[in-house]
């Protein structure tokens, strides 16, 4: 009898501490925030994050995903292999990651790891650039200014301009490009 009441009361314990799922899944998201879940001297352990990351990576978070790739790319927990890292940056940027489309961008600009045409990189700026990332309009209007292209890459540096200084009432007074691409944009250079 006295093991009975002792079994159960232990079995009571255990429930009442083990986590619900709706606490593991809070805890989860708070680590995938990158919030650290112990003091920073007591987590130092970057091959957990890796596999951590890695798992949610395959359940098709973007961040993890696009953590996972930054990963692939550097080769320092693991050796170097751009073809799994621009594999996990278009997961990522599929699913409209802004950094994972600006690293696409300048992937596919700098020509190194992939062999490809500039529409490609033009492809993943512009991702990035309607979804208010400031860089990749700036980015955008640089190689529109490539292509002759001047009213559209004005109308990129002027949205860039705008988030930067919006109580500006006068964009070319702060932007010497903007200020250029209105002139290329009406012909007067």
């Amino acid at each position: 009898m006295k093991k009975k009441v002792f079994y159960t009361a232990l079995l009571c314990f255990c429930i009442q501490s083990v986590p619900t799922v709706a606490q593991v899944l809070k805890s989860d998201l708070t680590l995938l925030k990158g919030a650290p879940v112990l003091d920073a001297e007591e987590y130092v352990d970057p091959y957990w994050d890796l596999a951590w990351h890695g798992k949610v990576a395959s359940y098709g978070d973007p961040e993890s995903q696009f953590l996972v790739a930054q990963i692939y790319e550097q080769g320092k927990l693991v050796p170097r292999d751009l073809k799994k890292a621009l594999s996990y940056y278009k997961k990522a940027a599929e699913q409209k990651h802004v950094e994972s489309c600006m690293k696409l961008g300048q992937i596919y600009a700098d020509n190194k790891w992939v062999k490809t045409d500039a529409d490609q990189s033009l492809f993943w700026y512009r991702h990035a650039a309607e979804q208010g990332y400031v860089p990749a309009q700036i980015q955008m209007s640089h190689l529109l200014e490539g292509r002759k292209q001047y009213a559209e890459a004005a109308e990129w540096m002027e949205k860039a301009m705008r988030q930067m200084f919006p109580d500006e009432p006068d964009l070319t007074r702060v932007s010497p490009d903007l200020e250029r691409l209105n002139r290329l944009k009406g012909g007067t250079i």
